[in-house]
């Protein structure tokens, strides 16, 4: 039985409605768990679940911020919530929300991380001292002069984050912080964490929110899993809940780890050991008979290759075409992008991928015609998209920012899917079901509900909606699966095929390797600005050896004397 005093957090029948009406559904109902100091606990769910109303009510937003209706209590350290002003509680709890613009506040990277001290009067020499411990513990010396505007997403993630464990935090809560990193960031930020999760004289108690559990099983003590009503579905151990309860988990609408997936539904037989991590699946593959390795070996090609073949042959109508574009912003020293020549194809579905600041977005809004190249040209069927009226072409493209709140201006979500095509006098070209269709893709909301007050993943859903809806020729994704739900990711893939089946061509940047390698056609790579790849799917995964569906499936055949 543990004492009061050895919690860091305990949610006791925690009920919070927002708004002033109390009759609404509520966001989260009856929550009750305890987290003792020094552990790590994952949070899990739909989106739209409540997992952000859980983490605003440990920082203080709830109640002292947020408009609501609020039952139960949440205590932080042995003391209630209420108990503790605004500005104490900010000094145990540290958010790191999930879109890094909503939290940078100054100029460059070293006054960002230098703000919070600053606000709390430290002598400037512990200032520069601790900003210089966190600069080199996290490995961001080559960021700490730059301006926040030349960072890329992942770039201002990894800062944000900085910002508060230089306060040294005693919980600190971490909001998807793997969207916006590609993998070396990633790797980065997840051995940064594992070092805090070790590190037990720090006492620090983390909570993390994560659609894709297989990136933090490994920092993590703890799951705890909100179902669609915002009620606790699940809560346990990782270990108890993942050898013991896993269909459970996996009817919890999350994004299941491939790894235990995979063994679980190729050989079929629960009693087996299901390994959690790639060392441990290595393990168990070097004890398995051979009839077992072609199952594995099967449902590998199943889940992650189970290619379309291609509806053009690459003798298809050329859409866009790149020739020699580069593009350079005016503060940043070098091309952002640097002689680019390719040709995209009617009814391509492409992944676009490289690391943070590679060039990814800059060549969609090359695309999508809101930049102009600095040098070369960008062709859409074979026009000048100088000489295209701008209007004209904006009516053929679908743009998803990777900021979903950039695209949202209207007060209810039923004008915010109305609005393009308000603007492209389009309204009597779809009924009134295709219109409720739509906004039952956003999710289990009002209607009239504002945008802006909607989850990360719904805000996503809404943009979709938003572009869905005036039938654009051209759809370009910038990392669209953020915040998303396994089932809303299903969703989202088929209704892109089915575009697709319709000739429209389609073009997705993503970190997520295992989406792209399962579901895209083409890959084109950037790295520096520069053109690496632009071939079939299967062939470059092939050559991406550290993939690990890719890796596992070489270490089979190997085993199996194929290789």
């Amino acid at each position: 039985m543990y004492k009061q005093n050895n919690f860091a957090l305990e949610f006791d029948g925690f009920t919070f409605i927002y708004g002033n009406d109390n009759h609404v559904r509520p966001a989260v109902k009856n929550i009750s768990f305890k987290l003792e100091k020094g552990k790590t606990l994952i949070l899990a769910g739909s989106s739209g679940s409540g997992k952000s109303t859980i983490c605003n009510a440990l920082n203080g937003i709830i109640p002292f911020r947020q408009i609501g209706y609020m039952k139960g209590d949440v205590k932080v350290f042995g003391l209630s919530v209420w108990d503790q002003s605004l500005a104490e509680l900010s000094k145990k709890v540290g958010l790191v929300k999930q879109n890094p613009d909503e939290q940078l506040v100054t100029f460059t990277v070293r006054d960002e991380i230098s703000f919070g001290l600053e606000n709390l009067n430290l002598p400037k020499e512990e200032i520069i001292e601790r900003v210089d411990d966190i600069v080199e513990f996290m490995n961001i010396e080559h960021l700490i002069d730059r301006d926040i505007d030349d960072l890329s997403g992942g770039e201002k993630q990894i800062v944000v984050i900085c910002s508060y464990l230089v306060m040294k935090p005693k919980i600190l809560i971490l909001d998807e912080p793997f969207a916006f990193l590609d993998q070396k960031s990633s790797t980065l930020l997840l051995n940064r964490l594992k070092k805090l999760y070790q590190d037990k004289e720090l006492d620090l108690s983390i909570i993390i929110v994560e659609h894709r559990l297989s990136k933090v099983l490994d920092i993590a003590d703890y799951l705890l899993v909100l179902n669609h009503n915002g009620e606790i579905a699940l809560k346990g151990s990782i270990n108890n809940l993942f050898r013991n309860h896993f269909n459970d988990l996996k009817s919890c609408n999350l994004r299941i780890p491939w790894i235990p997936d995979l063994f679980i539904s190729a050989l079929e037989t629960p009693k087996r050991e299901i390994p959690l991590f790639f060392d441990t699946a290595i393990e168990i593959i070097n004890k398995e008979t051979n009839r077992n390795l072609e199952l594995l070996k099967n449902r590998l090609y199943e889940n992650f290759m189970n290619h379309k073949e291609y509806s053009d042959g690459m003798e298809g109508e050329i859409l866009l075409e790149l020739k020699n574009a580069s593009f350079k912003y005016p503060k940043l020293n070098r091309m952002a992008l640097n002689n680019i020549s390719l040709k995209i194809y009617k009814g391509d579905f492409i992944g676009l991928v490289g690391h943070n600041g590679c060039g990814k977005t800059t060549l969609l809004y090359l695309l999508a015609g809101l930049y102009n190249p600095s040098k070369g040209k960008v062709y859409y069927k074979g026009r000048n998209l100088l000489e295209i009226d701008f209007y004209e072409y904006a009516e053929k493209i679908g743009f998803i920012f990777q900021n979903p709140e950039n695209m949202l201006f209207k007060n209810t979500i039923r004008d915010e899917i109305l609005y393009a095509p308000k603007n492209f006098n389009l309204l009597n070209q779809f009924d009134e079901e295709n219109l409720n269709q739509l906004m039952r893709m956003v999710g289990n909301v009002e209607y009239d509900r504002n945008p802006f007050n909607l989850s990360w993943g719904q805000k996503r859903r809404l943009n979709l909606s938003s572009i869905f809806i005036y039938d654009p020729e051209i759809i370009l994704l910038d990392e669209p699966f953020i915040g998303q739900d396994q089932k809303t990711i299903d969703e989202l893939i088929n209704i892109l095929y089915q575009e697709q089946q319709k000739g429209k061509t389609i073009i997705i940047s993503s970190h997520d390797y295992h989406l792209l390698l399962n579901h895209v056609d083409k890959i084109i790579e950037l790295d520096n600005g520069n053109l690496i790849e632009y071939e079939e799917n299967y062939s470059y995964f092939q050559k991406y050896q550290s993939l690990g569906p890719i890796s596992l499936l070489n270490i089979i055949n190997k085993k199996l004397g194929k290789i």
